[in-house]
């Protein structure tokens, strides 16, 4: 089964993010994605470990300087600066939010790359590049807002020169939801404007129609998961909610949904690789 929520638009992405990016940044460190602790016992501050998991996504892609790599849906721009840092690459990043141009490219300005890093409007279901643009790609928690995955991926197959690399990191189902935490799962879809998580055993032949070559699926929901919602929940109990009543209401929903998935073990997060063959697998 395919959990999420059947009603999200481009429109609607763009509003969530205009709303939402600065202050979930803040409360993350930085970053507006799951972090990762290599080990049960550690403590670092979510800020750290969503860096570690920018470094599992950037050391996936093999990309160095002169590379030019997209980040589709890149967020508030911490993971392209932080990949352009580590590699010196050249990065675009997009995003249907203009909120999250401003704030990226406020960044990017702030850390002295703004001539290597730059962040646009536009969506990854329509890529605006020719073919052939990029020498790696991600969809960094990204993939999993988008109504047709495979036609995202077909794009950035299309945008990806023979022998590039695509890094997919994305919150998965890794076994059948038990019904008791449906709900759960469905709210926070439903806030976020999460369109689909694939179950992970999926994702082989999803990349495969796209004319990709799977080159690692790896399960670190472990690893993730329980603490990132754990530090998020709370995060949000500290701040509180804003004054609005709407505001309140979507707050206590959303902080005692993840709660509930911090304990859910089908509910994870993986990073999936793949690159395009230097001869194509599908029809062109």
């Amino acid at each position: 089964m395919i959990s999420g929520y059947r009603d999200v638009t481009p429109e609607a992405i763009a509003e969530l993010y205009d709303r939402y990016s600065e202050r979930t940044a803040a409360l993350l460190g930085g970053s507006i994605h799951f972090g990762h602790w290599p080990d049960p016992a550690d403590d670092a501050s979510v800020a750290a470990a969503s860096g570690r998991m920018t470094r599992l996504m950037t050391d996936a892609l093999e990309v160095g300087p002169g590379d030019r790599v997209l980040d589709a849906g890149c967020g508030t721009g911490r993971p392209a600066l932080q990949l352009a840092r580590a590699t010196g690459a050249a990065v675009t990043g997009i995003t249907l939010s203009g909120e999250q141009v401003r704030l990226a490219s406020a960044a990017a300005d702030a850390e002295g790359l703004s001539g290597r890093v730059s962040f646009r409007l536009a969506d990854a279901a329509d890529l605006p590049f020719p073919p052939g643009s990029f020498d790696g790609a991600w969809l960094f928690e990204s993939l999993l807002h988008m109504p047709d995955p495979g036609r995202v991926l077909r794009g950035i197959h299309d945008v990806l020169r023979p022998g590039a690399r695509l890094a997919i990191a994305n919150v998965v189902e890794r076994a059948p939801l038990p019904a008791a935490s449906r709900p759960a799962l469905d709210t926070f879809c439903e806030l976020n404007r999460i369109a689909a998580i694939l179950p992970l055993a999926g994702y082989p032949a999803l990349i495969a129609d796209a004319g990709l070559a799977v080159e690692s699926v790896t399960d670190v929901s472990d690893h993730s998961v329980p603490q990132t919602f754990h530090a998020l929940c709370t995060a949000l109990r500290a701040a509180g909610p804003d004054d609005s009543t709407e505001d309140r209401e979507e707050w206590e929903a959303m902080v005692t949904a993840m709660e509930r998935l911090a304990v859910t073990p089908e509910v994870g997060y993986a990073i999936v690789v793949a690159s395009k063959p230097l001869r194509p697998l599908r029809p062109e």
